[in-house]
This record gives structure tokens, C-alpha cells and sequence, in this order.
């Protein structure tokens, strides 16, 4: 995933968002998620090698799930467990679930964040 990136193609922005835990006012506990960061991003495309698009049956009806990555200059803080939200304009906001963040071992400059969409919880 190494490669070295211009601040030309880091053309998405993207919100990180972790999951945590409130009180509501009748003093439940509420899982919420809340944002971490906004970053410029470079989102690789979910076709081609190395990308998996997959569907499977979940209660009964067929669900795609795709996977991606982006990569975003380096930023410590980011693990798998978080989210990111993409927001493009016209469109409905895209949730990703992070599961691997990578260094970028070339020069330590951007790190890649592997992510699923389809089957999460948005």
C-alpha cells in the first residue's frame, strides 16, 4: 500500500468517529459515537486487486459488504474499532468500519486505514 502521495489526491474529507457510552436523561446507557477528527483523505477504489466485495445472508436477506482503504497523513489516536464517515456533497454520508490501520514503512509520512462498508452499523 506504500506510494507516495501529493496533497492533490487527498480530495475526501472524512470524519473519525470512536464509539462510546452516555447517560441519557432517564440515566441509561446509550452507545453513541463521537467525532475524534476531520481529515483529508485519499480514498483507493473498492474494485481491483486486493479489494474483496462479498454478499451474504444475514436474518434472511442478502447483504453486500465491500472493503477499501484510505489513506490520510499520519495520526496517532486512530485504531480499528473506530469509524470513519465520509461526506460527499449530494450524497448520503458513507460509514466505514475501520478494521487495520497500516503505517506507510516508506517514508512515515501517511498511514492506510483498511475499512468495510455494508453490513455495519452507520
Amino acid at each position: 500500500m506504500s506510494g507516495y502521495v501529493n496533497a492533490q489526491k487527498l480530495n475526501r474529507r472524512i470524519t473519525i468517529e470512536r464509539k462510546t457510552t452516555e447517560k441519557d436523561a432517564f440515566g441509561q446507557t446509550l452507545q453513541v459515537w463521537v467525532k475524534v477528527c476531520s481529515l483529508w483523505a485519499h480514498e483507493k477504489s473498492i474494485t481491483g486487486s486486493g479489494f474483496v466485495n462479498q454478499e451474504f445472508a444475514t436474518a434472511g436477506t442478502e447483504v453486500s459488504r465491500a472493503t477499501a482503504s484510505f489513506r490520510v497523513r499520519r495520526r496517532a489516536g486512530i485504531t480499528a474499532g473506530m469509524r470513519i464517515v465520509e461526506h460527499r456533497k449530494g450524497w448520503p454520508k458513507t460509514y466505514y468500519d475501520i478494521k487495520v490501520v497500516l503505517p506507510d514503512l516508506q517514508d512515515n509520512r501517511f498511514m492506510d486505514i483498511g475499512v468495510a462498508t455494508g453490513a455495519n452499523e452507520g
